[in-house]
């Protein structure tokens, strides 16, 4: 019977310990990698970051110093390794979110429908629209619009009317604030977007000489309130689902505050900071617009009022109006209930076509471009 020499019996030790050692160095080399890749968020969030991660690792790590000295020949490299490994850690887990926010928003960015439809003898245009998006998604569809006007159509736009009677409740109930376009501009400035209003012009300047031409096909906010009355008097599903909705809706000021303090944030900060934050904007629209695309919008029980009743009011409009090219400019969360009641009305009506654009990106000047000036 054969017995294991002692140098047969290290020789297994010593691969391990060359394995571990190999592996050590490779994860090692890539944690040196990445965290030199986080080095300049890190910086473009404020420059005392890095040394700030820097001195809270090198406390964090005195444990390991602690321990050093019960081990002779130890010195101090225990301490300098586990706050290097800490800061590290530390510097990627900042960096990672707002890498995640950028690719995020290339890989999988918030697209908007054109869908055309048509029953054969009239042809409606559908247009999803965002409040905010990309200079060339605002200048395709003026483009596309101004088209269709001159082939005959007539615009219809979305926009709840302002009523005074209803206008402070419709803001309370969708937590909008009072001045809305204004929250609107600001979302735009910090995202590195543009505000809709700004790419009109030329539809406005039409719709002056041409009023007939341009409908403004939404509700008013009285219309609105109308129905919510009528549905808390008529529809105990309705009311029971509002109660829910009060009582777990988290308290809006609280929202509006972290919003107030992270605009504010990036308007004082400098070239670095405005381009970190717009990166952290656009990848959280990015993450709330998704579901949407994704046909998985969680249901809100005021959508009973904000969606189902003006999908009713547009398709009434629609179906009463005798033009037989009409182009809608509305979200695209009226989409399937406006084709639906279209087709519950004449079956006829079916998808021509569909064309997807996309409606946030970085803006230009971050994403490189040729200058041929001398």
């Amino acid at each position: 019977m054969s017995q294991t020499t002692p140098m047969q019996a290290a020789r297994p030790a010593k691969i391990h310990d060359r394995l571990r050692l190999q592996v050590g160095a490779i994860l090692a080399f890539c944690l040196a990698l990445l965290t030199l890749a986080a080095l300049p968020v890190l910086l473009a969030i404020a420059v005392w970051l890095p040394p700030a991660l820097l001195g809270a690792a090198a406390v964090l790590a005195l444990p390991a110093a602690w321990w050093a000295r019960r081990r002779p020949r130890r010195g101090v490299w225990p301490w300098v390794r586990v706050t290097l490994l800490t800061y590290g850690l530390a510097s990627v887990a900042t960096a990672a979110p707002i890498y995640y926010l950028a690719v995020v928003t290339w890989l999988k960015p918030p697209i908007q429908p054109q869908v055309v439809l048509s029953n054969g003898d009239r042809t409606l245009t559908f247009q999803g629209m965002m409040h905010v998006g990309t200079d060339a998604f605002f200048r395709s569809i003026v483009f596309d619009a101004g088209k269709a006007l001159m082939e005959g159509s007539v615009i219809y736009y979305e926009g709840v009317l302002p009523d005074e009677r209803a206008d402070a409740w419709l803001s309370e109930y969708l937590g909008t604030g009072e001045d809305l376009a204004r929250a609107y501009e600001q979302l735009a400035s910090t995202c590195g977007l543009v505000f809709q209003a700004s790419y009109f012009e030329p539809l406005e300047i039409d719709r002056r000489l041409h009023p007939e031409r341009h409908v403004a096909a939404d509700v008013s906010s009285q219309a609105l309130r109308q129905e919510f009355d009528r549905l808390l008097a008529t529809d105990m599903s309705f009311v029971e689902a509002m109660q829910d909705r009060e009582a777990t809706r988290s308290v809006p000021s609280i929202g509006n505050q972290r919003l107030a303090a992270f605009v504010a944030w990036q308007r004082r900060g400098d070239e670095r900071q405005q381009a970190v934050a717009g990166t952290v904007c656009r990848g959280l629209l990015t993450l709330l617009l998704r579901p949407r695309s994704a046909k998985a919008r969680p249901r809100d029980p005021f959508d009973a009022v904000t969606i189902d009743f003006r999908n009713r009011q547009l398709v009434q409009r629609l179906l009463a109006d005798p033009h037989d090219k009409i182009f809608l400019t509305y979200g695209s969360d009226h989409l399937p209930g406006v084709y639906a009641l279209l087709k519950q009305a004449d079956p006829r009506w079916r998808v021509e076509s569909v064309k997807w654009m996309r409606s946030v990106a970085p803006p230009e000047h971050l994403n490189g471009k040729l200058d041929l000036e001398p």
